[in-house]
């Protein structure tokens, strides 16, 4: 399949909105900032988790007996968790790096044919769309702390 799966582009660029919507309460200072904020960095830490949980499912449909695969599905899990632990702008800032630390990563697999073309495609425009919101999110509250 050349295209990604109407399924997988409906929910993935649905999973964009609570990213967008947001970094809009933070631009228009609807609600706390800090509440706001820290919904925004949950959120971003549980879907930077669940999109490593991916290598997991591959490694197992594929019976793989190496870590790699298996430490690589974890490890956005735990910089996800360190990142809640941040101060706010640096913690948003780290989650944009390990959306963009797994999309190389997944890119990779995509060039091996472990992971189906259409993936690297929608990864990139859903990586691109969250770190824009992650770092618009980060320069908005630096530029209202000024």
């Amino acid at each position: 399949m050349m295209q990604a799966p109407r399924s997988a582009m409906i929910l993935g660029w649905s999973g964009i909105i609570p990213f967008a919507g947001l970094v809009g309460a933070l631009a228009f200072g609807l609600g706390d900032s800090d509440q706001v904020a820290g919904a925004l960095r949950l959120y971003g830490a549980i879907i930077l988790s669940f999109m490593g949980g991916v290598h997991w499912g591959v490694a197992t449909l594929r019976n793989e007996d190496k870590a790699p695969p298996y430490a690589v599905s974890v490890l956005p899990a735990l910089w996800a968790f360190a990142m809640g632990f941040a101060p706010t702008t640096i913690g948003l800032v780290g989650l944009a790096a390990g959306f963009c630390l797994l999309l190389a990563y997944d890119l990779r697999c995509v060039r091996r044919g472990d992971l189906p073309q259409w993936y690297g495609r929608i990864r990139v425009w859903l990586t691109l769309a969250v770190c824009v919101c992650l770092i618009a999110a980060s320069a908005v509250l630096l530029t209202a702390r000024l």
